[in-house]
């Protein structure tokens, strides 16, 4: 995290821990340390009924407020004056009660800060899937819950995925050229290269289709070990896996075209992979390209992940880059057209994604064949498989420009917070 003032360091360095502890990861078995479930490692929940250690006996309720303070002070949600007024306000004469409500307010004013500026990174890091291609960032988004038009509700059987889970950003499932589709692999890859892409070790090429994804949440009164939870989950997600890839046909994807989305403070270029059977399927073609009517397929199975409908409607897209502003992004784009040769795809399936923490890389967890046959079904691999084309270590100018796109937006979201701030 370089270039990040050492207080708001170490808040997040802390909140990313946590995050990926008990939020953005799958505990079992798909971490490296271990498969074993039971076993007792730093993930585990601290007793807060457990005696401090010696090492413990500091206040860190002190640490954590100044460590709010300064990060309130760098993000702008209050300035140097106010904390400095507020503090000698506090002469020890003070009733508890009102001591009592300092702590408690700023524990939850610090909370909600960090809260706020880690998740505006979140939702915009990695690709910028959840945008619709179609929108600016000064429209205002809508969360959809259900857009399935009619004819791909016709499709859907009702196998919803009901286990207990909640989204990761490090799951996805998505299209991507399969690793035979040389050519295509070959000529994104040098695109994403050129256009110095800051996703270009942790991303495939690739069109999300459900982002984020579902890891499970585990019931800690189940007389179920966490063991035996997952493995249901795991069944009931091939259940529903298989259920969707029986209903839908393979089908080819040709890339021609490419289009653009942000404003004045982010741009992204991004390529359209448009679909089409290469083949008459009339028990599945209902009109619409086949990937569009797949992405309302799955949404139908999970409901819970409708985050590619958040503005309306679904527009499949590859990120090829990402930019300061929309300006860079269509000067980049008039350079690639320029260039581009078609490129066409066979598609036989699309994959589970997975990756260990921010800086890792998405790798195959299942793959998903479509037009499955009745008596097959969908199995996930115990440890992800690295698709062969993608590289094996991040390089120098990768980490340059994903550490200067992360910075970007920080100074992004200290800018609207300051624009709210003056508005109220």
């Amino acid at each position: 995290m370089k270039g990040i003032p050492s207080a708001l360091t170490a808040f997040c360095l802390s909140c990313s821990r946590c995050l990926h502890r008990h939020h953005r990861r799958i505990s079992f078995p798909l971490r490296a340390a271990s498969n074993d479930p039971t076993s007792t490692d730093s993930n585990q929940p601290i007793n807060p009924t457990q005696a401090p250690s010696a090492e413990d006996k500091k206040d860190w309720f002190v640490d954590g407020k100044e460590t709010a303070r300064r990060l309130k002070i760098e993000l702008g949600l209050m300035s140097e004056e106010n904390t400095e007024s507020a503090d000698n306000g506090d002469d020890g004469e003070s009733s508890t009660s009102i001591k009592t409500s300092s702590r408690e307010d700023a524990l939850e004013s610090g909370r909600k800060a960090a809260l706020e500026f880690l998740k505006s990174l979140n939702d915009e890091e990695d690709d910028d899937d959840n945008n619709n291609p179609q929108m600016t960032e000064d429209q205002n988004s809508e969360r959809v819950e259900t857009t399935a038009g009619q004819s791909s509700t016709q499709l859907f059987n009702g196998n919803q995925f009901t286990f207990p889970s909640r989204k990761s950003h490090c799951l996805t499932i998505c299209l991507v050229p399969p690793p035979s589709a040389t050519t295509a692999w070959e000529r994104l890859s040098n695109a994403r290269r050129e256009l110095k892409d800051p996703g270009f070790f942790r991303w495939p090429p690739h069109a999300n289709l459900l982002y984020p994804f579902l890891e499970p949440s585990f019931d800690k009164e189940s007389d179920k070990s966490k063991e035996e939870q997952y493995s249901e989950f795991r069944e009931q997600l091939s259940i529903t896996l298989t259920s969707v890839a029986t209903q839908c046909k393979p089908f080819d994807v040709e890339i021609d075209t490419f289009g653009t989305f942000g404003g004045k403070d982010r741009g992204v270029l991004w390529a359209h992979p448009k679909s089409k059977y290469s083949a008459p399927a009339a028990d599945c073609d209902s009109g619409e390209e086949p990937l569009v009517a797949l992405q309302t397929l799955l949404e139908n199975h999970f409901p819970s992940c409708t985050d590619q409908r958040k503005q309306g409607s679904f527009t499949p897209h590859m990120t090829l880059s990402h930019y300061a502003n929309i300006t860079d992004a269509l000067e980049a784009k008039g350079l690639v057209e320029s260039k581009w040769e078609s490129t066409s795809f066979h598609v036989p399936e699309i994959y589970l994604l997975q990756r260990k923490g921010d800086e890792g890389q998405f790798k195959i967890l299942a793959k998903i064949p479509l037009g499955l046959e009745d008596n097959d079904e969908v199995k996930l691999f115990d440890e992800p498989l690295a698709f062969p084309a993608m590289p094996l270590e991040e390089e120098e100018w990768v980490y340059n420009e994903r550490m200067t796109m992360k910075n970007r937006r920080k100074n992004n979201f200290k800018r609207r917070r300051r624009g709210k701030k003056s508005v109220d």
